[in-house]
């Protein structure tokens, strides 16, 4: 098995666990919080917009997704336990 075959068996078993969304919070969350090394207020802010869009997705469609806010806070974690 070569690395290019490897990588598109890994790529798509990630696919299939992890939703692209579930991913995108998980990035928004860790970016965002990573952003803090280089202004401290902005440590909290991957979870405020977690939180944020969330409670955007409360009023609009009705719903709080705790997947969403999980993956997240997941992100902010990993950011924060980088940093």
């Amino acid at each position: 098995m070569n690395c290019l075959h490897w990588y598109k068996s890994a790529g798509t078993r990630v696919m299939a666990v992890f939703r692209m969304d579930w991913q995108l919070h998980f990035f928004w969350g860790l970016f965002l919080t990573l952003t803090g090394q280089f202004w401290a207020p902005l440590y909290l802010s991957g979870l405020l917009v977690t939180v944020a869009k969330e409670f955007l997705d409360l009023w609009s469609k009705r719903h709080w997704c705790w997947i969403d806010f999980t993956c997240g806070c997941a992100g902010c974690l990993t950011a924060v336990a980088f940093l």
